[in-house]
């Protein structure tokens, strides 16, 4: 595996898409090892608001290399193939990559995929586009420029009438090794060598297809206070991850191959956000597994039930998230809140990283308990011709250790969002902030819409909390369940002594 920088979000353009899972097709890139400073695969399964792909072009030019796509060296054809190829000429022999992936697996299987090989000029390119009108958005967890997608490969199961599934791969790029003008068009490095972990990649979503190990993850996972999305694609992509790596430990000659979890930890807050399930998946499926292949299965039936547990390797049944629950209520002329969902350990770290060092995130997000966020929006058009929205979410630490230092980091990160005004930060109407502590264990934060953050109340205790958008603005804004009032002061709101 080359050293190589597929993206680098913090410095603009380009994103390299990776993993999409959501029970009919899965994407991946190649993976990285140890030795790369910029992890760069993106996953696509976030929140279904934030991010879409538009209609693919395909770049055409007159004069670039040829792909064969006739008399490969590894056709496909023969008694012994197990996966049926058709299109452009891999670079390697994928029945054998089939077979050692199921061998590493410990799973006999005597049936594969169909791939389809798309030469390099001739595959799809996807643009990427982002919504600001988004929670994430608003908290700094947001590209920096507009994006655009490499997908060098996917898998589909296909689902059969009777139950049965047809697994397909689809392999793209083939060949850019070979046209260094196209190389620099996209900005991406991707080899031979690449190619074949991405088909190692995709050859374990095969088999988790063929042996129903994502429906079964789904139905153990629970999404009671959780952030279900985030571990379910960090248990699918996790394990593909980690069967990547070891798959160049065994028969690439990569030792250390291994996502990068030094570099991910100190990239930017977007792709922070969008390869934790991969990055910090693989490394907790290594450790669960203790660095073992053949028992793979046995995550999907007894799973981790938070990023927490992903992010610090804890066993399932370890750290479980707190009890917590979140009310939003309206005595405005604002709409009905919506319910609280919960965000989750690594949504939490991300929006850190927007304004503080990748470290600083780690220590601010660590005690994660519990959380909970709950959207707020007006009933009419503002005169700038959209609704008002604002953004109350709840908290809840392990211990007042772990909250305080959560409320220290996220001071230097209210004051990197501009001036300050009654607790309420932000330089633009529409991006305003305020932290109110509710009890030694609970914080919540205010964002969006100055009409919200000034005008928003919290009342409740470490276990329950109300957020009322009330339309009047708030000099008082907190209050427990004995009636103590909690007094706004110069950075945010605290219990009055």
């Amino acid at each position: 595996m080359t050293n190589r920088t597929l993206l680098a979000l913090v410095l603009a353009a380009t994103m390299v898409l990776a993993g999409c899972s959501g029970g009919t097709a899965t994407e991946t890139t190649a993976p990285t090892d140890d030795t790369t400073v910029e992890e760069t695969t993106v996953a696509t399964t976030t929140e279904s608001t934030d991010d879409t792909t538009s209609e693919p072009t395909t770049t055409e030019e007159a004069d670039y290399p040829k792909v064969k796509t006739e008399n490969c060296k590894y056709s496909g054809e023969g008694d012994d193939d197990i996966v049926r190829e058709s299109g452009a000429c891999l670079p390697f022999d994928a029945d054998e990559v089939y077979r050692n992936v199921a061998d590493m697996a410990g799973v006999d299987i005597d049936k594969g995929p169909t791939v389809n090989s798309i030469p390099a000029r001739g595959t799809s390119r996807y643009e990427f586009s982002f919504s600001n009108n988004t929670f994430g958005a608003t908290m700094g967890i947001a590209p920096d420029g507009q994006p655009s997608v490499f997908v060098p490969g996917y898998a589909q199961p296909n689902q059969n009438p009777d139950g049965t599934v047809t697994p397909a791969v689809t392999m793209r790029y083939i060949g850019l090794w070979n046209d260094s003008a196209l190389q620099e068009e996209l900005g991406i490095s991707y080899t031979a060598e690449d190619a074949e972990v991405t088909a190692a990649h995709e050859f374990l979503h095969v088999i988790q297809f063929y042996q129903g190990s994502q429906e079964r993850l789904a139905q153990n996972l629970t999404s009671e206070g959780v952030n279900v999305n985030d571990v379910e694609l960090a248990m699918i992509e996790g394990s593909a991850s980690f069967f990547e790596s070891q798959y160049q430990r065994e028969y690439m000659d990569n030792p250390n191959a291994m996502r990068n979890f030094s570099a991910w930890s100190n990239s930017n807050a977007y792709a922070m956000k969008q390869l934790g399930p991969y990055v910090a998946g693989s490394h907790y499926t290594r450790w669960y597994l203790n660095g073992s292949t053949e028992n793979f299965e046995k995550i999907y039936d007894n799973p981790p039930v938070s990023m927490e547990q992903i992010l610090h390797k804890y066993e399932p049944d370890e750290e479980l998230p707190k009890n917590l629950t979140v009310d939003g209520e309206v005595s405005s002329d604002w709409a009905t809140p919506s319910s609280s969902k919960t965000k989750g350990e690594l949504f939490l770290r991300s929006a850190l990283r927007s304004a503080v060092s990748g470290d600083e995130a780690a220590r601010g997000a660590a005690g994660w308990g519990q959380d909970g966020v709950i959207t707020f929006q007006n009933t009419s058009y503002s005169a700038a011709g959209n609704y008002k929205t604002g953004y109350g979410w709840a908290i809840r630490f392990d211990n007042a250790t772990e909250a305080a230092e959560f409320e220290s980091i996220f001071g230097e990160w209210l004051e990197a969002q501009g001036s300050q005004n009654n607790g309420v930060y932000g330089d633009s109407v529409d991006e305003t902030f305020r932290m109110v502590e509710v009890s030694e264990e609970t914080v919540v934060v205010l964002a969006g819409h100055e009409d919200f953050t000034s005008q928003a109340t919290v009342s409740g205790n470490t276990t329950q909390v109300v957020i009322e958008h009330t339309g009047e603005t708030q000099s008082d804004s907190v209050e427990d369940d004995d009636e103590q009032s909690f007094v706004a002061g110069s950075g945010f709101v605290r219990a009055a002594a």
